[in-house]
């Protein structure tokens, strides 16, 4: 689903002042500066997203002293919110959720309700339309999801990659086995996966990190999380040669969504298109378990879409209880709007720009390859 990329709205003078009880037949609930037991499992239900997970990593330490908002329906949650409250703001703590119009302005209607003094709602991250029924607010994209939807079987997937990408898989399959006669790739499945595997793979992504110039994230304890997830819910792919791991993929399950959350490869074998390789297998073997959708995350490269990966805009959506209140906040605004506008810039410079027809795009497309090679050039001699 595409989303413009900033939207300001203005709700109606009638509208804007809307804070009155949800429907009869929606129960809610807030639990005060506590995560209750039940609200992991429901959020893995509902929002099926490894960054909303309280299972993941990052969100696991964000949720930490938490409130959490729990609408129900008969009974049954249909949405489960955890969140902060400073500086007049309420900041929903969860990430890359999906949620409807109605779900918005039912918990912004119910933050205002609740809280008096809180001006403002934020999803520092949320797939969801810029638009919010009844209230004003601004919307901001700042992420994406690049969402391969898995059809019914591989064979399927194979047709519908197409015929060259179809030629290039077994070209370099073949190439790897002729060069490397030793070259296997092998899959892995939650308890089946060796710890062993799982942190060679991590230390090939930290030398491609240190190649582009880039700080690697992983520290100890995140390798730990890393270990103990996979080995609950885990897809790992791992190709060796000579007995050795020279490229691998690390996935996670939640519910009928694959993720994957660390893929990488030996600079030796740039020329074999090795992680072309390691999503290839891995999306694959993600249908054959009856998965609906693998998520690449982030990064619009060319090799996602060739993959059939679709890009979901994340935004960055601000709902403010009056016009008043969005008028009283300009400097937010506009901070926001700041760095969306750079973050579309580079985006468009480091990944768009290269599908652009025209001379003139062209001679820009290999201007900034020159600049990225020169920086990496300079922080390898470095």
């Amino acid at each position: 689903m595409k989303i413009v990329t900033s939207s300001l709205s203005l709700a109606p003078r009638s509208e804007r002042q809307d804070c009155s009880p949800c429907p009869a037949q929606v129960q809610i609930e807030c639990y005060e500066d506590q995560v209750p037991a039940f609200a992991a499992s429901e959020i893995d239900r509902l929002y099926g997203h490894l960054y909303c997970s309280p299972r993941y990593f990052e969100m696991a330490r964000a949720m930490q002293g938490a409130s959490v908002y729990v609408a129900r329906e008969g009974g049954s949650c249909i949405a489960v919110l955890p969140y902060r409250i400073a500086g007049g703001a309420v900041t929903v703590v969860s990430e890359y959720l999906t949620l409807d119009e109605q779900e918005l302005a039912r918990f912004a209607r119910h933050m205002f309700s609740r809280y008096r003094f809180v001006k403002r709602v934020t999803f520092p991250r949320v797939h969801a339309q810029g638009h919010v029924p009844g209230f004003p607010c601004h919307a901001m994209v700042g992420s994406e999801d690049m969402v391969v939807t898995l059809p019914e079987t591989v064979k399927d997937y194979e047709a519908a990659v197409g015929k060259n990408m179809r030629r290039n898989i077994k070209r370099y399959s073949s190439a790897l086995a002729k060069a490397f006669p030793s070259y296997r790739y092998e899959l892995y499945l939650e308890r089946d996966i060796g710890e062993q595997d799982l942190r060679d793979i991590v230390a090939l992504s930290c030398m491609r990190m240190k190649s582009k110039n880039i700080v690697p994230r992983f520290d100890e304890t995140e390798i730990r999380w890393i270990v103990d997830f996979a080995q609950e819910c885990g897809i790992v792919g791992v190709a060796r040669i000579d007995g050795k791991v020279c490229a691998g993929a690390i996935g996670f399950r939640i519910g009928d969504n694959y993720f994957m959350h660390v893929i990488a490869h030996h600079p030796q074998y740039n020329d074999y298109s090795l992680g072309i390789l390691c999503y290839y297998h891995t999306i694959c073997e993600g249908i054959a378990r009856g998965g609906k959708r693998f998520h690449l995350l982030q990064g619009r490269y060319g090799y996602k879409y060739r993959l059939l990966a679709e890009r979901r805009d994340i935004v960055h959506l601000d709902i403010y209880r009056s016009r008043r209140a969005l008028l009283a906040s300009p400097a937010h605004v506009t901070r926001k709007e700041v760095r969306g506008r750079i973050w579309l810039a580079k985006q468009w410079l480091l990944h768009d720009l290269e599908h652009k027809e025209g001379t003139g795009y062209r001679l820009l497309a290999r201007a900034v390859n020159f600049l990225r090679r020169t920086k990496r050039a300079k922080g390898s001699a470095d």
